[in-house]
């Protein structure tokens, strides 16, 4: 299957649909992945994704299409009906989804910003029933910033050749892995993440231009800093500093393609005073500079 049958597949199978704001369904086939090359069966291969930005009216809803689709929510939120179930698709949530099943997705408030992927069905199937028993497709908010990381590097490997079609199997192998790791944990009778790691978390989260300290955070907590590190990264698959990073770094990656404001002010917000600093660690984090990632990535719109 290719992006081009799948759009033909996507439409023919389309139950209703509502959208507005100058954004045609058709859209979500216009990152083609797999056009000219084309894997093995028994290996998963992404066939195409799509950034999307909508407000209401947006809605559709299909049935028995032959494909997975993942979707993950960057702003704003979503609904989805699904196995008879309704989910709210909140900020970093993620949803992999059976298409082959009756859903509907839909905007119920002003925006809704999201990443959809489709992509082949054999051995997902397999993954699948692993990270979602009984059809329970919805991953918590933010609760592991590797899948974030495989996630991003997946979208990064969308040139059709070889090279990329195998990297692309690598990282679908990864995320779906991930995903079952994640559902296997909260589906143990120990999983309980003590309220001092949520709450060290939820500072990273929301004020992550403040300067952190592992000795200042093991004072707060009372808790002794290399447990504190341990029992962090044991959750939340980073350190403190490196989950600390990821969040600053995912902010400056906004601020850049949304402002102008120069790249030692962007810094100065994300905590990172040092502009030499903040300019190597956003290079260890992407692959390229502040200034580069700001000319070279599109915008989407």
């Amino acid at each position: 299957m290719t992006a081009k049958t799948l759009a033909a597949d996507f439409f023919s199978h389309l139950i209703s649909s509502e959208t507005g704001n100058h954004f045609s369904l058709a859209d979500y086939f216009s990152n083609p992945c797999s056009e000219n090359h084309s894997l093995s069966p028994d290996l998963p291969d992404l066939l195409c994704y799509r950034q999307i930005s909508v407000s209401a009216p947006f809605s559709y809803s299909i049935s028995n299409l032959n494909v997975f689709c993942m979707i993950l929510t960057t702003k704003g939120t979503g609904q989805l009906e699904y196995n008879g179930q309704i989910y709210s698709l909140t900020p970093n949530s993620f949803a992999f989804l059976d298409c082959s099943l009756t859903h509907r997705i839909s905007c119920p408030h002003s925006l809704w910003e999201y990443t959809i992927c489709f992509v082949t069905a054999p051995t997902t199937t397999y993954y699948y029933k692993k990270a979602c028993p009984n059809h329970n497709c919805l991953f918590s908010p933010g609760s592991n910033t590797e899948l974030l990381s495989i996630w991003n590097q997946l979208l990064h490997e969308a040139q059709d050749d070889e090279l990329h079609a195998m990297l692309r199997a690598r990282s679908l192998v990864q995320l779906y892995t991930e995903l079952y790791l994640i559902r296997k944990k909260e589906n143990s009778k120990d999983f309980h993440i003590p309220t001092y790691l949520l709450d060290m978390k939820m500072n990273f989260d929301t004020a992550y231009s403040e300067p952190f300290s592992l000795d200042n955070a093991a004072h707060k907590y009372r808790v002794n800093k290399y447990r504190l590190c341990r029992e962090f990264s044991a959750y939340f698959q980073d350190t403190p500093l490196q989950y600390l990073n990821h969040v600053r770094i995912e902010r400056a990656k906004e601020l850049l393609l949304n402002t102008d404001e120069k790249i030692c002010d962007i810094g100065m917000q994300i905590g990172i005073e040092n502009t030499n600093h903040f300019i190597r660690l956003f290079k260890e984090k992407t692959g390229v500079t502040p200034l580069k990632y700001r000319k070279e990535t599109p915008m989407i719109h």
